[in-house]
């Protein structure tokens, strides 16, 4: 059953924290480093039952949710008081520096440590005399990365979770995408970023190796100037797999991006098969990591629930983000163990606030429409008779991104204007829909393309566009024609012979008003949001150069599960 309900906007209350002792120690591993632990135990005799964050950030950490606080001013004080819903009603605080971060030793390994680490951690904690022998996770983006990793150990103790924009598959549907491309705008500013935050040992074998950590500080700010200048000759270094000082920063790096050992990487960093406790997955429509939020609550085992707010990704703690009535008690909610409903997400573009209350992701009621591509427009009626059309890849003349989910460039639905049909794009309308309607749900594309190289990108964007003309973009997302089969299984097309490809351009619940249509726009590039097939058969990221590519789509069907908008709140 669907439900949907109009909301006024609300804020969470403010409570006062009061921590009877805060402990500061440093965790032993078995294999020699030490991992510095945070503990703030709550008023009481206990024992107590913890909520912990494992994070590669500096501590102390924000709680999750909707809070009021300055990053640049906020104290140690102010960050620990965002913990009041925890700490007043019994909950023990602990958080942890993941290995070769903040004041851990050890060398940061971008996560590979992080299922082990976390285990022995659990043991650790369920030990102290203070616990009850329980704990939840909790954690935004990167914090949320480590715990996906440990709740997918099942360790001792666990018996749930609270991750808000973040990720349990890095490698599939991450910043590296399995039948797509890497993230670059948001994968190279994360790496680099990183770096600052190195804990002593990971700094001394930073060092050791003569790289000059403020000379590598210089350099990293002049690639991310050029990474997101436009310019398209100083867009993206070649190799990416020597991208300095990426690779001299984070030795990881290589490794982490390259196609050999992937297929292991991908299975390591896949937490979703391997969770079986209850998570709340808290995601907003336009993070970068919603597609990942999404997945992670449709795969996960055990009772899980999904919630999605409007808003990009650094808008997730905003106050005004939880304006829903339903969510601003969230985390307390889930620290009482009130019921929820499994599903509850906002509608995007809405012309007055709506929620959707579901059993499931996505709703029974939402109804499955195609869509085929022809010269003249989007068609519910499939044309074999003719090609859709062909645009360029040009690696001198990269389009630029606009809008999306971005992590670093600007994020959500902004379009300067519709782009004519032209040798770099093909843009295709649909008729005006004739009553307000609501895409709710994932958005697939099946695509038969040839291209005149061994590789190719097609760059799908799912646009609306209102009677005036004004676009506003709904999804993107990239495939890979090198990746058809997988990136664990790469291999190249031949140039001039058909290829078919199935992909999602991602999931999302958007208000279309009457009048407006749907449109898709297919591209060969979107930078610097992704990096760029070369067109040559070889592993993209160890390429040294980049050749022109001419697609030629054959035939193109989007599937889109679509609802008739409410007119009055039920």
């Amino acid at each position: 059953m669907i439900r949907m309900l109009k909301f006024c906007a609300v804020f969470l209350a403010s409570t006062q924290a009061h921590a009877t002792e805060i402990i500061e120690t440093m965790m032993p591993l078995s294999d020699g480093p030490s991992l510095m632990t945070l503990v703030v135990l709550p008023e009481g005799e206990g024992p107590f039952s913890a909520i912990v964050v494992r994070t590669p950030y500096s501590l102390p950490t924000p709680a999750p949710g909707p809070v009021e606080l300055d990053d640049d001013k906020a104290t140690r004080e102010d960050i620990i008081a965002t913990w009041a819903p925890a700490l007043s009603r019994g909950f023990a605080v602990v958080q942890q520096n993941t290995r070769g971060r903040g004041e851990s030793t050890g060398l940061d390994m971008m996560f590979q440590t992080d299922r082990a680490d976390g285990v022995e951690f659990a043991s650790w904690l369920v030990a102290q005399p203070w616990s009850d022998g329980t704990f939840r996770l909790t954690g935004d983006s990167a914090d949320g990365f480590a715990g996906y990793l440990m709740a997918a150990e099942k360790p001792k103790g666990l018996t749930g979770a609270f991750f808000q924009v973040s990720c349990a598959n890095l490698q599939k549907l991450g910043v590296v995408r399995r039948t797509g491309g890497l993230q670059m705008e948001a994968l190279v500013p994360w790496v680099m970023m990183q770096a600052g935050e190195s804990g002593p040992e990971n700094k001394a074998a930073l060092i050791q190796r003569s790289v000059d950590l403020a000379e590598a500080g210089e350099k990293a700010d002049q690639v991310l100037a050029n990474l997101f200048s436009g310019d398209p000759e100083a867009l993206i270094e070649r190799p990416l797999s020597s991208l300095d000082p990426v690779y001299r920063l984070q030795p990881e790096w290589r490794g982490f991006i390259s196609e050999e050992g992937y297929e292991a990487r991908a299975k390591y960093f896949d937490a979703t098969s391997d969770i079986a406790v209850p998570i709340t997955h808290v995601g907003l429509w336009q993070d970068t990591f919603l597609d990942c939020t999404v997945d992670a609550f449709l795969r996960a085992k055990g009772e899980q629930t999904l919630i999605v707010m409007n808003g990009t990704h650094y808008e997730i703690d905003r106050p005004s983000t939880w304006n829903v009535a339903a969510f601003h008690e969230a985390f307390v909610d889930w620290l009482d163990d009130k019921a929820v409903p499994p599903v509850q997400v906002t509608v995007e573009n809405a012309p007055t606030p709506l929620l959707i209350e579901s059993a499931e992701w996505p709703p029974r009621a939402a109804t499955p429409e195609t869509f085929w591509l022809a010269k003249d427009g989007l068609s519910p009626d499939a044309d074999e008779s003719s090609e859709v059309g062909t645009f360029i890849t040009d690696p001198t003349k990269p389009l630029p991104s606009e809008g999306g989910r971005n992590l670093v460039i600007e994020a959500g639905s902004k379009m300067d204007r519709l782009p004519n049909r032209n040798a770099y794009q093909i843009v295709t309308l649909g008729e005006p829909v004739q009553t307000d309607t609501i895409i709710l749900g994932e958005v697939n594309l099946d695509v038969t393309f040839k291209a005149d190289q061994q590789d190719a990108d097609v760059v799908a964007r799912l646009i609306a566009v209102d009677p005036e003309g004004e676009p506003r973009q709904i999804l993107e997302n990239l495939f890979r024609a090198r990746y058809r089969d997988g990136r664990e299984a790469p291999s190249p097309i031949v140039p001039g012979m058909a290829v078919s490809g199935s992909f999602a351009l991602g999931h999302t619940a958007h208000f279309l008003k009457a009048g407006e249509r749907i449109g898709l726009i297919l591209q060969g590039s979107n930078a610097p949001r992704w990096d760029m097939a070369t067109g040559h058969d070889a592993d993209p990221t160890v390429a040294t150069t980049a050749l022109p590519i001419s697609v030629t789509i054959e035939q193109a069907r989007l599937t889109i599960n679509m609802i008739k908008a409410p007119s009055e709140p039920q």
